[in-house]
């Protein structure tokens, strides 16, 4: 069993978690009020913000020109077509100058990407990957699992043609190349790669909790009683 196989398995609690979501199922369904994919979009621009940095960070820990390559080409991507998205869907959901500027990442979302960085800088190409790779994994299984889905709202039907798209799912089949390689490279390093790529499955599952509570700081603290 190939090291993507095995984690997958392993972390597959994360992923039924994220694919039942009622987030997630009011996406497909079209019944998922506006105002919380609002801010679902606002906080996905953020981590895709840092993403790209992190891509970077991989990219100069990479130890092959195509890795290298591979890793640049994703940031320019997703800084120039999905931040892009972002900007274009910010319009349709009405998101002012005012809101941009006074974002506040929840704790779910910075606490995901500071995830990443610490695998990113503490660890080699391999473990910043490891951390990486389950978020575009996990969406493009959401996608191809929900393509059929007529929500009947245009943003949430592009969102789910987005995540479903063909070419989507070819790029994932070359990542889940690279992640075994990486794994088969350094067996003694099993362990860890897993470890992050559990938290990173961890973190996907907090990403819908934190739009669909409308999570921030204060409300974290708030469930408990002090004395």
């Amino acid at each position: 069993m190939s090291f993507c196989d095995e984690v997958r398995k392993e972390t597959d609690l994360y992923w039924e978690g994220s694919f039942n979501h009622p987030f997630v199922k009011g996406i497909v369904d079209g019944t998922l009020p506006v105002e919380k994919f609002k801010y679902y979009m606002m906080q996905d621009a953020y981590y895709l913000k840092h993403y790209t940095k992190i891509l970077s960070i991989a990219a100069s820990k990479a130890q092959t020109n195509e890795d290298i390559m591979y890793f640049l080409k994703s940031a320019k991507f997703i800084n120039e077509a999905e931040l892009e998205l972002h900007r274009t869907v910010f319009k349709e959901l009405d998101v002012t100058d005012e809101e941009v500027e006074n974002f506040d990442p929840a704790p779910a979302a910075y606490n995901y990407v500071s995830h990443m960085y610490n695998a990113a800088h503490n660890g080699d190409v391999g473990e910043a990957f490891a951390a990486m790779f389950p978020c575009p994994w996990l969406y493009q299984e959401i996608g191809e699992k929900y393509q059929d889905a007529k929500p009947g709202i245009k943003l949430y039907e592009e969102w789910i043609a987005l995540y479903s798209d063909p070419e989507f799912k070819k790029s994932i089949e070359h990542q889940k190349t690279m992640m075994n390689r990486f794994a088969e490279k350094q067996p003694e390093k099993t362990l860890i790669f897993k470890r992050h790529f559990e938290k990173s499955c961890y973190y996907e599952w907090k990403f819908w909790e934190m739009p669909w509570t409308l999570e921030n700081w204060q409300k974290e603290v708030e469930q408990y009683e002090f004395v």
